[in-house]
């Protein structure tokens, strides 16, 4: 299927590893052009050094979105660079895991969460909207997580930023689509990510067990029998940001291998 993607500008943060990187080789594969961005300078020019060769323009932006001028930096470069913006992935890091009790949470554990995601996504929605809207097209795809819909004790306050999110979809979606501005949130299970290793290795230090029985225990819960691929995600959110969701907006879709239809 042509996504019609060919000509696009898409800016894409927290695309250095994981499922950013992934959502970005696949719109550069469908000749998109792109910035993406992160934090981390030396991983964003691992990813643009892959990325390179694909059939798109690709330009890096190292910035921390949690910050208002790094965010208004980074959406002025890409209107400089391309003189527009069609596309806007909203792909920041969660909450830091720590998987502690709700009374062992400080004010600044729940400033931290709200500031390294839930604002990032409002922030740059709001700097990439005045193009959409004078361009009369754009995609709007936020990166949210299961936790928003389905809650776990140890994600507490991962799910908590998650639930404003799916909620700032909708209302954000219903808001914009007169200008032919759709926005959709896309919630990623349990994804085989650098990320998600790192969970596993904090569990097994905290829980003092084997890595691997802890990981096929996460397995035998997904109904799929398997944990996903950024490159699961990547599809669905190229498909997203195309023409042929042209009648899809306000809507939240789970990637998780059916998880959150099996009881917990």
């Amino acid at each position: 299927m042509d996504l019609g993607l060919t000509g696009k500008v898409a800016l894409v943060t927290g695309a250095s590893a994981g499922i950013g990187y992934a959502i970005s080789q696949k719109l550069a594969a469908e000749g998109c052009n792109l910035i993406i961005c992160g934090r981390n300078t030396d991983r964003l020019e691992q990813a643009y050094q892959s990325l390179v060769n694909l059939p798109a323009k690709i330009i890096t932006f190292s910035a921390d979105v949690q910050k208002a001028t790094d965010s208004e930096k980074l959406t002025q470069n890409a209107l400089n660079q391309f003189g527009k913006i069609d596309i806007l992935i909203n792909n920041s890091e969660g909450a830091k895991f720590s998987g502690a009790a709700i009374e062992t949470l400080s004010d600044e554990d729940w400033r931290d969460v709200f500031e390294r995601k839930l604002l990032g996504y409002i922030r740059m929605t709001n700097l990439v909207l005045p193009t959409m809207k004078s361009q009369k097209w754009g995609r709007i795809v936020n990166i949210i997580g299961t936790s928003g819909k389905e809650p776990s004790s140890r994600l507490i306050k991962s799910g908590v930023a998650n639930a404003a999110l799916i909620n700032f979809t909708k209302s954000v979606a219903t808001e914009v689509a007169k200008w032919n501005v759709l926005v959709n949130s896309v919630n990623p299970g349990i994804i085989d990510t650098p990320r998600h290793r790192e969970y596993l290795e904090i569990f097994a230090q905290k829980e003092n067990r084997n890595i691997d029985a802890i990981a096929q225990e996460i397995d035998n819960t997904i109904p799929v029998g398997r944990r996903g691929l950024s490159s699961e995600v990547a599809n669905l959110v190229a498909f997203l940001s195309s023409e042929c969701a042209s009648y899809i907006t306000g809507v939240t879709i789970s990637v998780d291998g059916g998880l959150s239809t099996a009881a917990f």
